[in-house]
């Protein structure tokens, strides 16, 4: 079976020209408003595409195919085709993305060719490739003048090349399935249409314009009959919609879609009954709009917006093609009662609406179902805006009413389509507010639409009537993805959602604007939000949000938002990640800590010991063997101050080395003083975003502190400590001391440990170390907050046990490891409904070797392999009200299971340092990379690096 072509059908049109001019005088008494003569165009009834057929004796007509597809200036449109073949790969990965594994779907084309999906990715780069190349090919084409050999010579081995292309990438495919040769085969017949021989350049002189483009469609459409895969459509990136958004929309499942149409020759997928009316008509009107609907995407054709739906039909349409206002309401009686949206493709020539449907839709049984019914009106191919009123008063509603007109594909009206114009539906003579034609009025693609010819191949045609169908289709997906919604709630989502095209907001050419799925599929506002406690109680979105720290929730963690529609509403599932503390804070907040982490590598002097100390120390009083001194230092670099806080850190010390005691307490890093006598003297080893070094006692470091520590025998050594810390997340850039709020709507973090530490010198060159830690958080889970319904509220209790050893390997070297493992647990977060209902399970480790005199005496360097704090496992709980009936709409609590864990952090450390000539030159540099689970190459991997240099004369 071949493909019908579109000569075949221009050819179909001119025939049926005789008939249209005829009856062009009796359109044009009912058009609405007679065409300007700068842009009078002539009048047309719709006529079929085969054979003789008598005038349609009624007065209503399918808006259907004798608009010509290349219908105006074929210039602007052609233009806009390149971008979009580019965009047909990225597209298409769409599709991959959704089907899954392609292979297991479709299996291989043929064994000579290979897979599906490798096919296909060649597929992808050749559409890319073809479509600047044809547009050169195109734009050069048309600028030729007159014959010569030279430039036609050019154009003519440029268009072997692009056969050459499409041979290598569909040739197999081709003569898999058809058992001939690419070249013999479609090439042939292809160029054979248009009367082009490859070998002869004289051949191309006279092929117009718009025969240049046909080509190229021809040429699209037959290779892709080829590919393994459903059909892509201009009108499918146009309007948002791709079939990955219609599957995860439910594809229309469970909704009914009434159709006013032609018969179709064949069974299709989801029409169910007899097609509902008189036996098939040789017209494939019907056929094309249910299939523009519901076709499926089952890899062998074109895909419907909707494929799921169930599709009834009723025929109006007698064998001469035409019917009338008695037979259209007895269509729309036998259809109104089980369908949720209709489909109207006809009406009366020469009006956008018109006042016929009143009489059709005051009709006591009709009206009785109408209410619970959208009907969807294609706009009609006149070219004519409407400003006669509609006498509506008899049937009132107009909320379940949305009428559609056509664009081309640069989003420009369609010159066949009717506009709304200044009219109104009126009621006792008034005009209502949004009962405009323009209020109801929206517009889709309609130009060059392809879709099957019921012969087993495809053509390409145009009509208001094909761009009413993706309305219906779109409307469909809001219905299934919303069971409980009414008509005038499904055309208020579509309305509200377009993208304004021609005069800013609603206007008498585009109404509403251009249809957009994806749009409708979505929130209409998103700062309308909002959600329910499990008790019920109301919360805006706004006031909504998640920050987490160091875990992931490995699964596809959400809650239950919605937003008020008329006198209902729709929810949305929105992963934490989208909700208002999103994408831009929380990188707002990384950034903060790897500036503090390179500040801290490049600002701050840490020399070769690699020991960040206090800057100043005094001794105030010594006696008895009892030292007291007081410290100050910058504070460090991820330190967080609030207002009123000491902008440095300061404190004192208290040592008896006769006794064997010694007392510290200050305001600073609480674990780095805590830990000095060990091998770790930074203060980002100690931190849970950098290091493995006790990072509990890290998330509680920064603010005031105290610490003492007690000799217990000759070599060992006993330390108990707490710390604290306020973080208003307010982050002061190190190098200008400029102040950013991070989080301006989130509580500051709050948190206090104590921790106790036992150290045993093992021998000379090993000693020892184990400890505990006891962490509490006010409002927070592991450095993790959450606003709303999401906040920690309860807080939480962590305990840790920390070990670790240091061992001198020779006079140059150092060993040092320290490992911790932790248990946070905590009941319920107050009444957010958040519970941590397992508890969490956390490690992290590091491991520093250090050698000195490396390039020379009195350098050093450390590297380190550090596994900063990384939750294993554990559960929160999380629970709110949610949709539980989906044919309702009734809320019920719903608790959900959100498992901690995800990827493990790792990341490798350098840092190299060196004082020289007396201490006048000092050098440090870094480097640092982390990667989950040591993939150092993926996407969320970090690389950092610098140096800092000082001399002093």
């Amino acid at each position: 079976m071949t493909i019908r072509t579109l000569n075949t059908f221009l050819m179909s049109a001119v025939s049926a020209s005789a008939l249209s001019l005829a009856l062009s005088a009796g359109a044009m008494a009912h058009n609405g408003q007679k065409p300007d003569s700068d842009d009078q165009v002539t009048l047309r009834l719709i006529s079929p595409y085969y054979g003789d057929i008598n005038p349609f004796y009624g007065d209503i007509n399918p808006f259907y195919g004798d608009i010509n597809p290349f219908y105006g200036d074929i210039s602007p449109f052609w233009g806009d085709i390149s971008p979009f073949w580019g965009d047909i790969s990225p597209f298409y990965g769409d599709i991959d993305a959704f089907w899954g594994d392609i292979d297991a779907f479709y299996g291989d084309i043929d064994p000579f060719y290979g897979d599906i999906d490798a096919f296909y990715g060649d597929i992808g780069a050749f559409w890319g490739d073809i479509g600047p190349f044809w547009g050169d090919i195109d734009a050069f084409w048309g600028d030729i003048g007159a014959f010569n050999d030279s430039e036609y010579g050019t154009l003519l081995t440029d268009l072997n090349a692009l056969f050459d292309r499409a041979e290598d990438i569909f040739g197999p495919a081709y003569q898999g399935v058809t058992g001939t040769d690419f070249e013999s085969g479609f090439q042939a017949e292809l160029t054979a249409r248009f009367g082009i021989d490859l070998d002869d350049a004289r051949t191309l002189e006279d092929i117009s314009a718009e025969d240049r483009a046909r080509f190229f469609l021809e040429f699209y459409d037959g290779l892709m009959r080829y590919s393994g895969r459903d059909h892509v459509d201009h009108w499918m990136p146009q309007i948002n919609w791709t079939p990955r958004l219609s599957h995860e929309a439910g594809a229309g499942a469970h909704v009914r879609v009434g159709l006013v149409d032609f018969s179709v020759p064949y069974r299709m997928s989801g029409l169910t009954g007899r097609n509902n009316g008189n036996d098939y008509l040789n017209f494939n009107h019907g056929l094309g709009v249910a299939s523009l609907i519901g076709a499926d995407h089952d890899g062998e054709g074109l895909m419907g917006v909707a494929p799921d739906v169930l599709l009834t039909l009723s025929n109006p349409f007698d064998e001469s093609l035409s019917t009338n206002w008695t037979d259209v309401r007895s269509s729309v009686r036998r259809q109104v009662m089980t369908s949720h949206i209709m489909n109207l493709s006809l009406g009366m020539p020469g009006w956008t609406f018109n006042e016929g449907w009143a009489d059709v839709l005051s009709d006591r049984f009709v009206s009785w179902f109408a209410d619970n019914t959208l009907f969807v009106f294609a706009a009609g191919n006149d070219g004519v805006s409407q400003t006669i009123d509609v006498n509506w008063t008899d049937v009132r509603e107009v909320e379940n009413l949305l009428i559609v007109g056509s664009v081309s594909p640069t989003g420009e009206i369609s010159n066949f389509s009717n506009r709304p114009g200044d009219a109104c539906f009126t009621v006792r003579n008034q005009c209502a507010e949004g009962a405009r034609l323009m209020d109801r009025f929206l517009v889709a693609p309609g130009e060059m639409i392809l879709m099957p010819d019921g012969e087993g191949g495809y053509v390409r045609l145009s009509g208001t009537s094909f761009a009413a169908p993706l309305v219906t289709g779109a409307a469909a997906l809001v219905k299934g993805e919303w069971r409980w919604l009414g008509a005038g709630d499904i055309a208020e989502v579509l309305l509200s959602t377009t993208q304004d095209l021609g005069a800013p907001g609603v206007d008498p050419v585009y109404g509403r604007g251009l249809l957009d799925v994806q749009a409708a599929l979505g929130p209409i506002n998103r700062d309308d939000l909002y959600t329910y406690t499990w008790r019920g109680q109301r919360v805006s979105a706004s006031e909504v949000g998640f920050l987490k720290s160091r875990f992931n929730l490995t699964d596809q963690s959400s809650i239950t938002v919605f937003e008020d529609l008329r006198d209902t509403f729709r929810d949305f599932e929105m992963t934490l990640a989208e909700l208002s503390l999103g994408e831009e804070a929380v990188s707002a907040s990384a950034a903060a800590a790897n500036q503090s982490y390179v500040f801290e590598r490049v600002g701050q002097p840490v020399g070769v010991d690699f020991r960040q100390g206090p800057a100043r120390s005094y001794v105030v009083d010594q006696r008895n063997g009892l030292v007291v001194s007081a410290f100050a230092s910058s504070l460090d670099a991820g330190q967080a101050w609030a207002d009123g806080d000491l902008p440095f850190q300061a404190g004192m010390a208290l040592e008896n080395t006769e006794a064997g005691y010694l007392v510290r307490f200050g305001v600073g890093e609480g674990a780095l003083a805590f830990s000095e006598d060990s091998g770790f003297g930074l203060a980002s080893d100690f931190r849970p975003e950098t290091g493995g070094v006790n990072p509990l006692l890290g998330y509680a470091s920064g603010g005031p502190f105290a610490m003492a520590g007690f000799d217990m025998g000759t070599d060992t050594r006993l330390s108990i400590a707490a710390s604290t810390t306020r973080d208003s997340y307010t982050f002061s850039n190190p190098l200008t001391g400029e102040r950013t709020a991070i989080f301006e709507t989130l509580d500051a973090y709050a948190a206090s440990a104590v921790a106790l530490d036992l150290r045993h010198q093992l021998n000379d060159v090993t000693s020892l170390q184990a400890g505990y830690t006891h962490l509490s958080e006010e409002a927070a889970l592991l450095g993790g907050q959450g606003l709303g319904v999401l906040a920690f509220d309860g807080g939480s209790e962590t305990d840790a046990l920390t070990f670790g050893a240091d061992m001198r390997l020779g006079d140059s070297m150092q060993l040092s490891v320290s490992g911790a493992v932790a248990r946070t647990a905590a009941t319920a977060y107050g009444d957010a409904g958040m519970a941590l209902s397992d508890p969490a399970l956390s490690t992290a480790f590091q491991v520093s070797l250090s050698r000195n005199n490396i390039l020379r005496r009195g350098d050093a360097v450390r590297a380190s392999f550090i596994q900063p704090l990384h939750v294993e496992s554990g559960v929160v709980e999380y629970s709110g009200l949610a949709v539980t009936d989906a044919e309702t709409g009734t809320l019920g609590v719903q608790t959900q299971r959100w498992r901690l864990g995800g990827d493990r952090p790792l990341a490798m450390e350098m840092l190299y340092g060196m004082d020289a000539f007396d201490g006048r030159l000092s050098l440090n540099a870094f480097g640092r990379v982390e990667g989950p689970n040591a993939d150092f190459q993926a996407p969320g991997a970090n690389w950092a690096g610098g140096m800092r240099a000082r001399l002093r004369f």
